[in-house]
């Protein structure tokens, strides 16, 4: 085995190790932006765009006592969004949760403020639960990387990701605010992961896997370009489009020429009834 093996293995026993984030900071990782999963104690979203900041340090590493400004400079920072780009999202988010203070990543599983039924990577919440699953689902991420890829091979574009989202709303439409909001958070993903030509080329799907079950970054990966309010824009507006198109008959879906029994039944799981954890 090589040093550089040792040392890796070593790191990952030690961040995996059980120990706390007093304060939002790590003690193992220090003030670094090197990876350190949740731990005891800590809180995570159902967005795995900023569980990924706070697993990184970008935000405080327990998830809590938030501000909108922290929001700014996380998303600065970890995603080189563009300053419009990033004050809409903040100052969005705390205006939809009606908390202006400080806010958890927690407050945002509340069901349908930010968080929304037909996710791609979550379960619905049951009916009448205040708090949407904010752990992803394997099932469902599965299908995501199995239906993508159709028009270049490991790679999710935003073509796919309307296609995925059109069959994955047959099980339930969105109303307009949290349709845009699907739309735009996938925008996003790809834009900022998948590199300046990403509105064409799209992201790997490992990275996405990755930056999904693990909300980790890529080792080593740092923004290359400011991810931008117009061009975010425009990518959504790519996958709105098409979505229209397809729901309205005016285009054939793609998925609807492959085998996509498993991938449908996997989708039609996120709507079914969770059985609540027994105690023991």
């Amino acid at each position: 085995m090589s040093h550089h093996s040792q040392g890796s293995t070593s790191t990952s026993n030690t961040i995996t190790a059980q120990h706390q984030h007093e304060g939002g900071s790590c003690p193992v990782v220090g003030d670094t932006h090197d990876y350190c999963p949740h731990h005891k104690g800590d809180v995570r979203s159902p967005c795995p765009a900023l569980n990924a900041l706070a697993n990184h340090g970008y935000l405080p590493r327990d998830g809590k006592n938030i501000s909108v400004f922290d929001l700014i400079r996380a998303l600065r920072e970890g995603y080189r969004l563009s300053m419009p780009l990033a004050l809409i999202l903040s100052i969005g988010a705390v205006f939809i949760l009606g908390q202006f203070r400080k806010i958890s990543l927690a407050d945002l599983a509340r069901h349908n403020l930010i968080e929304h039924d037909a996710s791609l990577f979550h379960r619905d919440a049951r009916k009448g639960e205040e708090y949407a699953p904010r752990c992803p689902d394997c099932s469902l991420l599965k299908a995501v990387v199995h239906q993508g890829g159709y028009y270049k091979p490991g790679r999710i574009t935003l073509e796919d990701v309307a296609n995925i989202r059109a069959k994955r709303e047959m099980h339930g439409s969105l109303d307009f605010t949290h349709a845009e909001i699907a739309r735009g958070e996938m925008a996003i993903a790809i834009g900022v992961l998948g590199g300046p030509n990403a509105d064409k080329e799209g992201l790997d799907l490992e990275v996405l896997k990755t930056w999904v079950k693990y909300e980790r970054l890529p080792d080593g990966w740092k923004p290359d370009h400011t991810q931008g309010l117009y061009h975010t824009y425009k990518m959504a507006t790519v996958i709105r489009d098409r979505m229209d198109a397809i729901k309205s008959g005016k285009l054939k879906n793609a998925l609807d020429d492959e085998d996509a029994t498993e991938a449908a039944i996997v989708m039609s799981v996120a709507h079914a009834p969770q059985i609540p954890p027994t105690s023991e």
